[in-house]
């Protein structure tokens, strides 16, 4: 599925156009928007209809843009911002799971075809779970999305930030699990954070193990899986993290049921 953020990037990206290349573009992916109103900007229509747009249409218009760049380009009164909105979206897709490859839009992992975008629901999650660092959890996850983006890329910073979103996001419910008769542990060690979780029976010793790697994996001087750029890193380290994260949102907020 296509998540908020590459809907928005869109949104930017088609704003660079006249609005009746727009409008014929859109609606012959069938999607319909009223560009009348003068008063109303092209780009609040296109926020309108493309953020609640179905996946099947915006995917159709997303695969025409990656084919047909170039005359986009060559229409863009700046050429220059041109590239980076281009530049964005695709990035953008990326964290979606999709790539842009020789004018073709592919999907990196075409099980996961019908899944919403991990980070669209770690959010929701996390806006619901009452914790008390929900807040900088999400800063931390949105921090690791721009530095992916940014131009040029930062891929050390990405990894970096979403490392410190499952650390905080451990740690705070470490917190919800302390009492008197508690074990001690060090909130300063990761290790420690996850025996605790474990011991009070929160986590199995497998799920650490896991939990354990990922950290590991994204942690600064890791090595790099041989194949891999560092921009793969990157997007696998982060989408690893996104899904540990999401694991013990899940298993916190199910928890809070029992």
């Amino acid at each position: 599925m296509i998540g908020i953020r590459t809907r928005y990037s869109l949104v930017q990206y088609l704003g660079l156009q006249s609005t009746d290349s727009i409008e014929l573009l859109i609606e012959k992916h069938g999607i319909t928007a009223d560009f009348g109103d003068r008063y109303v900007s092209a780009i609040t229509v296109l926020k309108d209809c493309l953020l609640s747009e179905s996946d099947g249409n915006i995917l159709s218009l997303v695969e025409e843009i990656a084919r047909t760049s170039s005359s986009f380009r060559g229409s863009a009164p700046r050429k220059g911002i041109y590239d980076e909105r281009f530049d964005d979206l695709y990035r953008c897709l990326q964290l979606d799971g999709y790539e842009i490859e020789n004018k073709k839009l592919i999907q990196l992992d075409p099980s996961i075809s019908d899944a919403r975008p991990l980070d669209d629901d770690l959010l929701e999650e996390l806006k619901n779970s009452g914790l008390d660092e929900d807040g900088a959890i999400e800063n931390k996850i949105n921090a690791s999305s721009e530095s992916f983006r940014s131009s040029p890329a930062n891929y050390n910073a990405c990894l970096n930030d979403i490392r410190v979103a499952l650390e905080t996001l451990a740690k705070a419910i470490a917190a919800t699990r302390q009492s008197s008769g508690s074990p001690p542990y060090d909130l300063t060690k990761w290790g420690s954070v996850l025996g605790f979780l474990r011991n009070v029976g929160f986590i199995t010793l497998e799920e650490e193990r896991g939990l354990a790697g990922v950290y590991g994996f994204v942690s600064p001087g890791s090595h790099r899986p041989m194949g891999l750029s560092e921009e793969q890193t990157a997007r696998l380290g982060r989408s690893l993290a996104l899904g540990m994260c999401w694991f013990l949102i899940k298993s916190y907020r199910a928890s809070l049921n029992h």
